[in-house]
């Protein structure tokens, strides 16, 4: 990481757990030296814009956590040179993705002053924002985990004007003083910072706010993702369906990240999530649509076609002959039955002669997928006041509930039928 502007004396060893940070200005690092003299993390540049790769990045990477300490990876950005996602792309090329194995630290995106020009990379504020989110989502989707954020309170003040949006991304702070100084909107603490470009570590000194053992549960668990899902009953379940990149959400201008867990869930979205819950499976659309109502250039069309070719929902036929699959249409609870019940691969399974749901009759078309579903411990229904069970089957279900439906649908079946 590059010297900040806003740089003033070497700080005193500041408190917490003590790490570094190195690029190729430190060439062969002499790493059990380093951990030797107390360092237990590193972070290693990988990148820089999408045409630099740093040339002792293995050794660099490898050799640290060789020497015992977690290690992390970081790019830094050249905001005007590509998007966000083609260098989120190139950094992953490294093979530095993170991974939940308590030693391996979630990817770092260094932003901060432009050495080769503009402060700002001539990015508005608002397209400043937009940059780093479109990054973040291609870090999320790829490894499950938003990428922490390295920069200054000066050059995020000036470039995003102060966005305030960013407060699930761990913050790393560069401050070169007795402490880390006032931080950027959004965020009420740091996680790293960095104090000093010299010190007992070869490259910059940095300490993480906590003990070592909460840097290892930093390093292993990935920490919220979405900003509007504080008291949601399935807080833990949509935070799930975000670590799996099944649903990255939506950002808004000030950088936060929404899942909007009330909104219902459209049939186009519906086939969206169980192909990411399948893992993505290779899959080649036809060239033309089998929907009237579903064009080749709708941004789901793939996995649309993925979900009827598989017979998941294979749509409807009109009057005419013609094959719709109304997209923008919710899925209602007993759908949603059907369509796990097929993405399970249809089971062997004998419905009750009894329905265990006051609102769903023997004769439903969808009886047996709905006791399947209840069966599997997907979706129980409600017990009502009077203590009988309903299903609600026409009830639209909403995104906090399909990610509940996919978390237990996962736990019980896995990825693959």
């Amino acid at each position: 990481m590059r010297m900040s502007a806003q740089a003033v004396a070497p700080a005193s060893v500041a408190s917490g757990v003590p790490g570094m940070d190195v690029s190729s200005h430190q060439g062969n690092v002499d790493w059990p030296t380093a951990a030797a003299n107390g360092a237990k993390f590193a972070y290693v540049k990988a990148s820089e814009g999408t045409g630099y790769a740093n040339p002792y990045f293995a050794s660099q990477y490898a050799g640290s956590a060789n020497a015992g300490l977690l290690h992390g990876a970081y790019h830094f950005a050249l905001p005007d040179a590509s998007s966000g996602a083609d260098q989120a792309n190139y950094f992953l090329q490294s093979g530095a993705a993170w991974t939940p194995d308590g030693k391996t630290l979630p990817a770092l995106l260094d932003i901060e002053y432009n050495p080769y020009g503009s402060t700002c990379y001539g990015l508005s504020q608002g397209d400043m924002v937009n940059w780093i989110s479109d990054f973040a989502t291609t870090i999320l989707s790829k490894t499950g985990r938003l990428p922490a954020i390295y920069t200054t309170t000066d050059w995020w003040t000036t470039c995003t004007g102060n966005a305030a949006g960013f407060g699930n991304h761990p913050l790393h702070i560069s401050y070169f003083s007795t402490d880390a100084g006032p931080l950027p909107a959004g965020w009420p603490d740091y996680t790293l910072w960095q104090n000093s470009d010299t010190g007992v570590f070869p490259g910059d000194q940095d300490v993480f706010n906590g003990t070592l053992t909460q840097l290892t549960d930093f390093a292993t668990n990935p920490g919220p993702i979405f900003s509007d899902i504080s008291g949601d009953p399935f807080t833990s379940e949509i935070n799930w369906l975000g670590s799996r990149g099944i649903s990255t959400g939506w950002t808004a201008s000030d950088g936060s990240r929404n899942f909007n867990p009330l909104t219902a869930v459209a049939r186009d979205a519906m086939a969206a999530f169980m192909y990411r819950l399948m893992g993505s499976p290779a899959f080649t659309p036809p060239a033309t649509s089998p929907f009237t109502d579903v064009a080749t250039n709708n941004p789901f069309y793939k996995q649309i076609t993925w979900l009827a070719i598989n017979g998941i929902s294979t749509g409807w036929t009109e009057s005419d002959g013609s094959k719709t699959y109304r997209p923008y249409l919710s899925v209602n609870r007993d759908a949603m039955a059907a369509f796990m019940y097929r993405l399970a691969g249809s089971p062997a399974f004998t419905a009750p002669a009894t329905s265990p749901f006051t609102d769903v009759a023997t004769d439903n078309p969808f009886y047996k997928q709905i006791t399947w579903l209840a069966n599997s411990g997907i979706s129980t229904g409600w017990t009502e006041s009077d203590g009988s069970k309903t299903y609600r089957p026409y009830l639209a279900v909403n995104r906090d509930a399909m990610a509940a439906f996919m978390y237990r649908y996962n736990t019980n079946f896995g990825t693959m039928h």
